[in-house]
């Protein structure tokens, strides 16, 4: 049927598999991504446990691209070092401790940074589900009007002039819903794992807060 169809309908067909190919490879790098991520923050929240803020900054977390490790790091570059003389003139180096509103703001604008790069290229899977049955009912419609002017041509609805055509105009719908249908899923599931980090992420932050508004007082 591929090979029977018009030029225009085998490139609306290459079109959809390469669309296709392309979402589900963005699905099963996510994929990969969220779960890594999920197994990163468990193992990441029991090393940094209950321990004071102060003893978290001499933490080395990592992997550095995970997101509670960025929140960590945005923390501690809103608490600088600060080197000071005792009156036995000693050199102390402790961290200052910032104030809960600049921090919030911080770890909410840190939060939105991780976000939008953890859904980057997610919304193509929203454009192939919204797209692909249009071109699949593009390539019907180039199937039936094949059809018609072979109708047309030949002066005859035999079934050997119109079954061209109408298999043109089926393969293309059906290609169509097979590229949209897993697109409209992953975009989906995909956007709930996002929900779900970004919960994780600002649960995360406001534990920090609430830990260094007690141990600030």
């Amino acid at each position: 049927m591929f090979l029977g169809s018009s030029f225009l309908s085998q490139a609306i067909i290459a079109l959809l598999v390469v669309m296709s190919a392309y979402c589900w490879a963005i699905i099963y790098i996510k994929w990969r991504r969220f779960r890594r991520i999920n197994r990163q923050n468990k193992k990441i929240k029991g090393i940094i446990g209950s321990r004071k803020i102060v003893d978290m900054f001499n933490l080395t977390l990592s992997p550095a691209d995970n997101p509670l490790v960025l929140l960590v790091e945005a923390i501690k570059k809103e608490a600088p070092l600060e080197r000071i003389t005792d009156s036995q003139g000693r050199t102390i180096t402790r961290r200052i401790l910032p104030d809960n509103e600049i921090l919030r703001d911080r770890l909410d604008a840190e939060i939105e940074l991780i976000l939008s790069q953890e859904e980057s290229r997610i919304d193509f899977l929203a454009t192939t589900a919204s797209v692909a049955p249009f071109l699949g009912l593009l390539g019907t419609v180039l199937g039936i009007t094949q059809s018609f002017w072979e109708i047309g041509k030949q002066s005859t609805s035999n079934i050997a002039v119109v079954a061209p055509g109408l298999a043109e105009a089926l393969i293309t719908t059906i290609v169509g819903l097979i590229v949209a249908i897993p697109a409209a899923l992953g975009y989906n599931w995909l956007r709930a794992k996002l929900r779900d980090l970004s919960s994780e992420l600002e649960h995360f932050s406001r534990h920090i807060l609430v830990r260094l508004s007690k141990e600030t007082r």
